[in-house]
């Protein structure tokens, strides 16, 4: 309970961070501007997906399961060079694709703001996790976030120049990166421990990277696609009813965050109780968060951002149906399949659902819907936990519970 207590706190500051300063932010760029401004948040999560090249869904397994703090230290210095790289394709790419897809409202904002959560991809939560370290993840990851809007809060404001946040983001966060890295993977903190080849490390991230880039195709494209079919007050709407959506599933993350490393520990004598009692409380988190987004989606957006750009009912509806499986799906992808090097079965789970969501949002953009779009992300999620739910049950059971019989202790 404590490293829940812990754990949910970081991601619930991390959320409440960008909801200090949006609302200003909305009200500023109007209906024409949100959508876009919205798209480049988006797109940013997918260029920090590609900076993270997977080191968010493996790394804190290894870390977890490593046996020494120089062995951890010897994972994050991999991780460092490895994202050095891919943020050079990540950065540029995002910036364009958001400056070909924005309107010409707030444009060189949404290309910075995407910019801005790209540099993201270099966050230690991931590394914090795995350690089961709810303070390291509150002091480099949570606050930076949470300074850069307060302080934005007032300049922007007085001032009307919505770059100031993505600026101050960057001036925040990066700095807590960088100092995070050089204390925890300094080469004395290595010792003798031997880092492998960039190449090495680059093609065994390739599995992982592949299912968390499969999963942002349409864990991440809602609002751009939504932006390039829709009108520009309808597109708005539904990035608010995204945005709310978005900000829920840091309460799933906490959860996953603070589940994984205690259901994994090695030596773990109760394991097959900590993964129920994981997926229970992931399952009653999606039922009361699917219900609260459905039920209070267009109240809190229209308080939040203004009535002009207010979610619409039924996309708000569908946003929660997406989130109950999202939710539900987490446990068995995070601690049970991925553990379980069913990588394969999770690309595929993941192929599918981007398949199933984009072809629905698509089709719900050419039509100028806004309530195909939302069952497009429901759906994609919906389809994930169809194809994984059965395998998860049946690896779950053949989990053998650890020896843990204590040492000079004779056993029959």
């Amino acid at each position: 309970m404590l490293r829940l207590a812990g754990f949910t706190g970081a991601p619930i500051l991390s959320a409440l961070a960008p909801f200090i300063i949006l609302p200003v932010i909305s009200r500023i760029v109007g209906a024409d501007g949100w959508a876009n401004f919205s798209a480049g948040q988006s797109i940013g999560i997918l260029g920090m997906v590609g900076v993270l090249f997977g080191w968010g869904i493996v790394g804190p397994v290894r870390v977890a399961r490593a046996g020494s703090p120089q062995e951890q230290a010897v994972i994050l210095h991999e991780s460092v060079y490895s994202r050095l790289v891919t943020s050079a394709i990540a950065i540029p790419a995002a910036a364009l694709a958001t400056f070909l897809i924005s309107g010409p409202s707030f444009r060189l904002e949404s290309v910075a703001v995407a910019v801005a959560m790209t540099v993201g991809g270099f966050t230690p939560a991931w590394f914090c996790i795995g350690q089961g370290n709810p303070r390291g993840l509150m002091v480099f990851d949570a606050l930076p976030k949470l300074a850069a809007s307060l302080i934005s809060l007032p300049v922007v404001g007085l001032t009307g120049q919505v770059l100031w946040y993505p600026a101050l983001l960057v001036a925040f966060t990066v700095p807590a990166f960088a100092i995070h890295a050089r204390v925890t993977a300094h080469g004395g903190m290595r010792g003798d421990a031997a880092s492998r080849g960039l190449r090495t490390v680059l093609r065994t991230l390739v599995p992982t990277a592949a299912i968390d880039a499969a999963g942002n195709a349409y864990g991440s494209t809602a609002i751009p696609i939504a932006t390039a079919g829709l009108g520009a007050s309808e597109a708005s709407s539904f990035a608010s009813a995204d945005r709310v959506y978005r900000i829920a599933i840091m309460a799933v993350i906490a959860f996953g965050n603070a589940f994984q490393a205690w259901v994994l520990e090695p030596a773990a004598p109760d394991r097959h109780r900590r993964h129920r009692l994981a997926i229970v409380s992931h399952v009653s988190l999606g039922v009361l968060g699917g219900l609260a987004i459905a039920a209070l989606g267009p109240w809190a957006t229209a308080l939040l951002f203004g009535a002009s750009v207010a979610a619409a009912p039924v996309p708000s509806a569908l946003f929660g149906v997406a989130f109950f499986f999202l939710s539900t799906t987490t446990p068995l992808i995070r601690n049970i399949l991925i553990p379980s090097h069913k990588y394969r079965l999770v690309f595929t789970a993941t192929i599918a659902a981007a398949v199933v969501g984009l072809a629905t949002m698509i089709a719900g953009s050419a039509a100028g819907s806004a309530g195909l779009v939302a069952l497009g992300v429901a759906a994609s999620e919906a389809t994930a936990f169809a194809v994984l739910v059965i395998p998860a049950v049946r690896a779950l059971r053949q989990m053998p519970e650890p020896d843990v019989t204590p040492p000079g202790k004779l056993t029959s």
